[in-house]
């Protein structure tokens, strides 16, 4: 299992940038899927900093809503960046049963709801 640090202020980008993206974190994608969503995510960013704050604010905007969906997203998030680092060759990851759908949007820059 994984370690999960205990503040996330001390997650890698491709942490940042997947919780940040488009992606539903309930549905499968490939490996090159995920790098792409990390690449879209940082070239919406404004200034190379920017990608940091951004996530920083979102989990502040998530936990003032309550629930736990933002650790939820972040949990996934340090999962797929963590098999990301350690595997290259673009299967697909699974999260859940529900398959990834071209047409669905999950939360857009800015965070997880």
């Amino acid at each position: 299992m994984s370690r999960i640090p205990l503040h996330p202020e001390q997650d890698p980008s491709p942490v940042s940038a997947l919780y940040l993206s488009r992606l539903d974190h309930e549905s499968l994608y490939s490996n090159t899927e995920l790098r792409q969503a990390i690449a879209q995510t940082v070239s919406e960013l404004d200034e190379p900093g920017a990608l940091g704050r951004r996530y920083a604010e979102a989990l502040r905007q998530a936990g003032a809503r309550g629930g736990g969906m933002n650790e939820v997203r972040r949990r996934w998030a340090l999962r797929m960046a963590e098999d990301l680092a350690r595997d290259r060759t673009g299967e697909a990851h699974r999260t859940t049963g529900r398959p990834a759908a071209a047409d669905r949007r999950a939360p857009s820059l800015g965070g997880a709801s």
